[in-house]
């Protein structure tokens, strides 16, 4: 397993991994490593009755099958995180398990998916201070975060690995809520991009080079904006609309007509063309 230079310098490895994104996790992490170190961050907290989507910390190797799992069989997924440290398991279930809750400038209280890859990523790139990384890797020093497209790996450093616990809930401050919703646009970029070169291909290799433009996908979910699709979902159906009728499908007359006979329901009227452009194109192969 090929992760950041520097990553490996001192210290024991863990994952953390999304149990939102992974079915039945608990009884993976124990068939891939019998009697492993691992505990819910959900357990013994008010999220506790979500225990099935609840985050889990595991020590793993990197050589281990878990490893491989999380970052080559599911990369596509972003399903998990990897951290290293020199404290004992314990201290980093305490120290992550403080984090799952998070407290805005209101005084609300909210569920904090600190461990999605991308919020990592975003929260932690303009961290020149070392202040994010301080108080969400507390007595780790390092994690690093995988690319789910292209798997490539980014690690960010913790200088100052702190050993103490926090008695307060992370607080969530208006530029980590900035962060958070470019981590969603980032994360539903990729979901795309996938969705794209899995289904229709042809549209990233539209220019005859042979390399994929990526850029493609963004155009799209622009081009999706502006006829107010706004959910993933509603992008990935414009996306195979453009996919089965070309790029002047919505010039067509009957696709006017579909759009304009339910433009004020937008995700309606994208399902309905979506189904219709897969429909007709099919009938078009077959009849040649």
């Amino acid at each position: 397993m090929l992760l950041p230079r520097g990553f490996f310098d001192s210290g024991r490895t863990f994952l953390l991994i999304d149990g939102a994104k992974v079915e039945n996790l608990s009884e993976i992490i124990y068939k891939e490593i019998p009697g492993a170190s691992c505990d819910s961050l959900y357990r013994g907290t008010e999220l506790a009755d979500m225990s099935e989507i609840s985050p889990w910390l595991v020590q793993a190797d990197p050589e281990s099958s878990l490893f491989s799992k999380c970052f080559d069989d599911w990369m596509n997924r972003g399903v998990a995180i990897a951290l290293q440290a020199d404290a004992a398991f314990d201290e980093l279930v305490t120290h992550f398990r403080g984090l799952v809750i998070g407290t805005l400038a209101s005084g609300d209280e909210v569920v904090f998916r600190f461990y999605d890859p991308e919020i990592v990523r975003q929260l932690l790139s303009p961290d020149t201070q070392n202040e994010n990384a301080k108080r969400l890797l507390g007595p780790c020093h390092a994690v690093a975060v995988q690319d789910r497209r292209r798997g490539d790996w980014e690690c960010f450093r913790n200088n100052e690995p702190s050993h103490e616990p926090s008695r307060e809930p992370f607080a969530i401050h208006e530029e980590h809520l900035v962060a958070m919703e470019q981590a969603a646009r980032q994360t539903a970029l990729r979901t795309l991009e996938l969705h794209t070169a899995q289904y229709f291909p042809q549209l990233l290799h539209s220019s005859g080079t042979g390399e994929a433009n990526w850029s493609r996908v963004a155009d799209l979910m622009s081009e999706a904006k502006q006829y107010g699709l706004s959910s993933t979902r509603e992008i990935a159906l414009y996306i195979n609309t453009i996919g089965w009728l070309g790029s002047n499908a919505f010039d067509q007359e009957w696709v006017r007509q579909l759009w304009q006979s339910r433009e004020s329901q937008p995700e309606r009227a994208i399902m309905r063309i979506a189904e219709y452009a897969e429909k007709h194109s099919r009938e078009e192969q077959i009849n040649g």
